[in-house]
């Protein structure tokens, strides 16, 4: 028992030290004299597996598993081990996955709109909201499966005024935010020039990576990704006298 659990402790330590990349291996089964694991990366090592019976002098030896080389007959005890090493990106020393790494996984662009839909008043908040989310894309890091998750976490709107927006908040509908149309939100715009405008949004994403059953790493940087644009005509407004909207009279003056 004491040469079972000392083999042991030997192969985390070596399989510890072998850890150069990014990556999650599983290694062949090996012995304690023959150590052979694959792991590329970090500090978080996890050690699965099971043991033969151990041989004695003269005896048969242990089980040995399938794939393995050594001897298991008689003289010193053989304890074979099948490990599955677990390494991850935070390793001092290790080389840290950058965003160049995951350029195969492509983030979901995010879509932009305007309230009123395509036309405003000069003086009159225009409001502007974009759809997008926290998403994950699947591939190959490495060589290796893996998940990369995309968070927005900045919107960069250019009103086509002269005028630009770095905000924290994607902003949302009039109606989601509970105020009547034309009231400000945080990601409206007030033009004060009638004329025909271009809007352009840019939504930074930060990136986060995993292999299989590790948990998620961060990635350093933002990815600044396009959204649609949208074009917009800013015009004076007139303003009648009527009996009734235009719900109820369609043919009164102005509707």
């Amino acid at each position: 028992m004491v040469r079972r659990k000392f083999l042991l402790i030997a192969l985390i330590a070596v399989a510890s030290t072998m850890c150069l990349g990014a990556a999650v291996v599983r290694s062949p089964c090996v012995s304690g004299n023959d150590i052979t694991t694959g792991c590329i990366n970090g500090s978080v090592i996890n050690v699965i597996g099971t043991s033969g019976t151990p041989g004695s002098p003269g005896g048969s030896g242990g089980t040995r598993p399938t794939g393995t080389s050594g001897s298991t007959g008689s003289g010193a005890p053989v304890i074979w081990k099948c490990l599955e090493v677990t390494c991850a990106s935070d390793s001092p020393g290790a080389a840290p996955i950058t965003l160049r790494d995951i350029a195969s996984f492509r983030p979901t662009p995010g879509v932009q709109y305007m309230q009123p839909d395509g036309w405003t008043v000069p003086g009159l908040d225009t409001n502007f909201y974009a759809v997008t989310g926290v998403h994950i894309v699947e591939g190959r890091l490495l060589g290796q499966p893996a998940s990369v998750r995309f968070t927005p976490v900045s919107w960069h709107w250019d009103y086509g005024d002269g005028r630009t927006a770095n905000l924290p908040t994607k902003g949302d509908t009039w109606a989601a935010l509970g105020v009547s149309e034309f009231d400000p939100t945080p990601t409206s715009h007030v033009y004060a020039q009638a004329g025909t405008y271009t809007i352009r949004l840019v939504i930074d994403f930060r990136a986060e990576y995993r292999f299989a059953g590790s948990p998620f790493y961060p990635i350093d940087g933002v990815i600044p990704l396009p959204a649609n644009d949208l074009h917009i005509t800013v015009d004076g407004a007139k303003t009648v006298l009527v009996e009734h909207d235009c719900g109820v009279n369609p043919s009164g003056p102005g509707c």
